[in-house]
């Protein structure tokens, strides 16, 4: 009597994976020093020293016929992905293709740009051989990002006072401005300077017709007499990158001038008086050399042609004596006169001085 044969069928349990990762070089979180360019800015700096994450995918089975432990050596069908996009191995990332239990490791060598975040996940397969399936595993959430760190700020200064008054009565015809920076505790730091003109508060790049300036080439020269108020600024830069500036403005201020007849008395306004020398004085101190001045004389003229009189007209003469500017006595570039009349100091028919010092002479 023949007996029937049964067929037995094991059913196994699913593989048990986990995974985790283990990090083998630098530090995801990086920072970037935002007054400097370029992977120099970054700490740590991938270019040098790379991040490198190592999968650890471990299985368990239950039945005791799949080995325990670190299956990366199993792993086929990888893969790491940065948000949606795929990473392949070249300059930016590199991807353990081994048959070791590192296999499926990523090496990080780009930096993660300023302001921007990466999320990575990887995934891969293991042949479950008792079940005869494929068991996807993988891992995500891996996140690398960027944060901007202020350095020590930096300070430009220059050798023009933030408001800078010309006395255009002074012989400065060149007046030179040098910028210099330092950085925290640091010290002097070296910087490229661009000076920009200041116009109704926009900054304006210096054109060929700014005609003050005559030379923006290493130090900063002005020609103040063309200067009546002007606001400049001076702009540091660190590799094309503005890290900081110095403000300043130019203006003519003219000094408030009297003149008095040297050894005489104080006088009425109205009276005149004969004598050999005036002492100039103004807000910046006496004049030193005392013998050089202008006068003021306002003459009063009576318009007539033939046998008629066409009234009278007045009318204001302005002489310089060897005055001590730079154009031999024509002071109309130099001077604006305020108030007239304000002082009389004419020369008679004698070349005496004649000098009526009641008044002030503004100009």
């Amino acid at each position: 009597m023949k007996t029937a044969q049964e067929k037995i069928i094991r059913i196994y349990t699913p593989l048990f994976w986990s995974a985790s990762i283990d990090m083998l070089g630098t530090q995801l979180d990086q920072s970037f020093k935002e007054d400097e360019e370029g992977d120099t800015a970054y700490v740590p700096n991938r270019r040098l020293t790379p991040s490198v994450i190592y999968p650890i995918i471990m299985v368990k089975d239950k039945d005791n016929i799949f080995r325990t432990g670190i299956a990366n050596d199993l792993l086929s069908n990888m893969h790491w992905y940065n948000g949606d996009a795929e990473i392949l191995s070249g300059s930016d990332y590199a991807i353990d293709n081994s048959n070791t239990l590192k296999r499926g490791t990523l090496t990080i060598y780009r930096n993660t740009p300023s302001g921007y975040s990466q999320t990575l996940r990887f995934e891969a397969v293991i042949a479950d051989t008792r079940r005869n399936e494929n068991v996807k595993v993988s891992i995500g959430g891996i996140l690398l990002s960027t944060t901007d760190v202020a350095t020590d700020k930096y300070e430009v200064v220059a050798n023009i006072a933030p408001s800078y008054l010309y006395d255009p009565t002074s012989d400065v015809d060149v007046l030179t401005v040098n910028a210099s920076a330092f950085r925290g505790v640091k010290g002097i730091t070296q910087l490229t300077y661009e000076l920009r003109k200041i116009v109704n508060g926009i900054e304006l790049a210096i054109i060929p017709s700014d005609y003050e300036i005559t030379s923006i080439s290493g130090a900063f020269v002005f020609n103040p007499k063309l200067i009546q108020s002007n606001q400049y600024v001076i702009i540091g830069n660190l590799s094309n990158k503005e890290v900081g500036r110095y403000l300043f403005s130019i203006t003519r201020s003219y000094p408030v001038w009297e003149a008095k007849q040297s050894g005489a008395s104080d006088m009425e306004p109205t009276q005149v008086r004969v004598s050999d020398s005036v002492t100039i004085t103004s807000s910046t101190g006496v004049i030193a050399n005392q013998d050089k001045f202008f006068s003021i004389q306002p003459h009063t003229v009576t318009r007539k042609k033939g046998d008629m009189n066409w009234g009278e007209s007045s009318r204001i003469d302005i002489n310089a004596f060897e005055a001590g500017f730079e154009d031999g006595g024509s002071i109309g570039i130099y001077f604006e006169i305020n108030e007239i009349p304000c002082m009389t100091v004419a020369i008679n028919e004698n070349g005496l001085l004649l000098g009526d010092d009641g008044n002030k002479l503004i100009i």
